[in-house]
């Protein structure tokens, strides 16, 4: 019994290593890499290899030495669905083992608390889609990104202020539906699943990340981990107070961060439309009033609440994703001057600004990441599968 979990946590340990790299790698990297021998590396290879699960390469010849066989996960052998919920859109996306996207759609539609069902038929259409269009490859698995609070087993929206949602059953509606009766599928806070792209390309790193979108959302990574918090919400920086007794906040609470510079209270405070796309949030705000004043009003009030979070967490970098990573050069020197008046983490040494690093749409592609999570978790029963 003892071997048969020892082998479950190579293959897993090793699929792992696989799928966070950015270029193939050789047997005696990988075995580096993970710490188990070679001769055990090269075996588990031939497990995965013969399942479909990782490819050789073309043999690299360099100097005398033996060739070098590249490895990487397989491509087209498995589908992840990542499904995004949002203020102004649904979207669905497809990807592989290696990460490729084989298939993504979206409709813009306001969602709100009249919409649930609305919501659930666009989200299984999307996925039928998405499933009819994979051609028979096997899916994995669906993660659906909400902007809100969830239940521990993933399958209530507790909380999503910003959709004017409250205790709403949306993995059971969905899963309801025929298209997609048949997979599994777990709802995830938008955040925490964004912060994963940012994970791959910050290993062991800790910093603060904060991003802007359907509200103002964020997480806390210490030395490579997101912390969780106690009833898994830690890094919601959008319900930190900025104004006591300041604007009303859609979570019913006043003075919230999310109640300043959140989608919905800019494009209301700027009398914007409904058809102001996120993405487009701040340039539609600088038609219709000056960029430095909006740049002004977004860092000073993100500045504040970020200067609590430096304070209280003891870390000195943040990363801005969403809606501010493409302005983070402008709004960093507003965010700078209110966190230099009010954060302790000064005192160490500057506190870096950055913008993240992440490709477009993290959360949705945070959600196809997570749906791989059955295989690499449990690679044994994905090899009887497909071997």
């Amino acid at each position: 019994m003892q071997s048969t979990h020892l082998r479950e946590h190579n293959l897993s340990l090793v699929l792992r290593s696989l799928v966070g790299i950015e270029t193939p790698v050789s047997r005696a990297a990988l075995a580096k890499a993970t710490r188990l021998t070679k001769p055990t590396v090269s075996k588990l290879m031939e497990e995965l290899i013969g399942a479909g699960l990782v490819q050789e390469g073309a043999p690299l010849t360099r100097g005398t030495g033996r060739p070098i066989v590249p490895l990487s996960p397989a491509r087209g052998t498995l589908l992840a669905l990542g499904l995004e919920v949002a203020a102004d859109h649904i979207s669905v996306l497809g990807t592989d083992l290696a990460g490729e996207v084989t298939v993504q759609r979206t409709e813009y539609l306001q969602v709100g608390a009249g919409t649930v069902a609305e919501a659930v038929e666009t989200s299984a259409r999307l996925i039928g889609a998405a499933l009819e269009a994979a051609d028979g490859v096997p899916a994995i698995g669906i993660c659906v990104s909400v902007p809100g609070r969830i239940s521990p087993d993933g399958g209530r929206v507790l909380s999503a202020p910003n959709l004017d949602w409250t205790d709403v059953p949306f993995v059971e509606h969905l899963t309801a539906d025929p298209r997609v009766a048949s997979l599994p599928v777990r709802a995830e806070n938008d955040n925490r699943l964004a912060v994963r792209t940012e994970l791959d390309r910050r290993p062991g790193a800790s910093f603060l990340y904060v991003r802007g979108s359907t509200g103002v959302g964020g997480a806390v990574v210490l030395e490579g981990q997101v912390m969780p918090g106690e009833h898994g919400w830690a890094g919601e920086i959008g319900h930190t107070v900025v104004v006591r007794g300041g604007a009303l906040c859609r979570c019913g609470r006043r003075g919230c961060l999310e109640a300043y510079v959140s989608h919905h209270a800019l494009r209301e405070l700027a009398g914007l439309g409904t058809d102001v796309r996120i993405e487009d949030l701040v340039d539609a705000l600088a038609l219709s009033s000056d960029r430095a004043e909006v740049i002004g009003t977004i860092g000073s009030a993100l500045g504040l609440a970020v200067a609590n979070a430096l304070n209280v967490l003891d870390l000195s970098t943040v990363v801005l994703s969403g809606y501010l990573a493409p302005i983070a050069e402008e709004i960093a020197p507003v965010i700078r001057t209110t966190v230099e008046a009010h954060a302790l983490a000064v005192e160490a040494g500057p506190v870096t600004i950055e913008r993240s690093d992440a490709l477009a749409e993290p959360s949705l592609r945070g959600a196809a990441r997570a749906a791989l999570e059955p295989v690499l978790a449990s690679p044994s029963s994905w090899i009887r599968r497909l071997g």
